[in-house]
């Protein structure tokens, strides 16, 4: 069983507040930036990966709850990023390579 470590934990009333999206490389990697609104602060976060990541944005933004956390202790160098979503009563999980 893995062992994940949480970056970012959010859920409403918080919300996506800034979205950001490019693709610096030919390679086809694809950098999603996210601004999340808080009470009292804003969080930021840098993900980035290929294709799952980019099919993944729009559960983000549609979830009513969402936690990224980090893979730890796994030797892996991709897929160690988890993105948890749930909306209603559905829950989705998705991976990327890497957050900041």
């Amino acid at each position: 069983m893995s062992e994940y470590m949480t970056l970012l934990e959010f859920s409403r009333p918080e919300f996506i507040e800034k979205i950001e999206v490019s693709r610096p490389q030919d390679q086809g990697l694809l950098e999603v930036w996210l601004q999340v609104k808080t009470a009292n602060t804003d969080k930021h976060i840098k993900l980035s990966g290929f294709d799952e990541l980019a099919q993944s944005i729009s559960h983000l933004l549609q979830a009513e709850r969402v936690t990224i956390s980090k893979e730890v202790s796994s030797g892996k160098e991709f897929g160690t990023i988890r993105l948890e979503c749930w909306f209603d009563e559905d829950y989705s999980e998705h991976f990327c390579d890497a957050a900041k």
